[in-house]
């Protein structure tokens, strides 16, 4: 039988760097934004990470979007 695969969540995710430590090295941080449509497209996801990074206090290092996916039989 074939798996199908079917979206049920997704997550943005925002990968901010927050400072340094003791050691000069950089920390980071993550700010998630949960229930995005499943069906928006990346390119709306990236536009919408972007904008709200710009609201941050931290300096933006990466955008994820993260998606949680069920498997069925077909």
């Amino acid at each position: 039988m074939a798996v199908v695969k079917n979206m049920v969540q997704s997550t943005l995710q925002l990968y901010l760097e927050k400072g340094v430590n003791e050691n000069g090295d950089p920390v980071f941080g993550r700010k998630s934004f949960n229930n995005i449509k499943v069906n928006a497209a990346d390119q709306d996801v990236y536009d919408a990470g972007t904008i709200l990074a710009g609201l941050q206090k931290y300096a933006l290092n990466g955008i994820f979007r993260i998606n949680k996916n069920a498997l069925d039989n077909e």
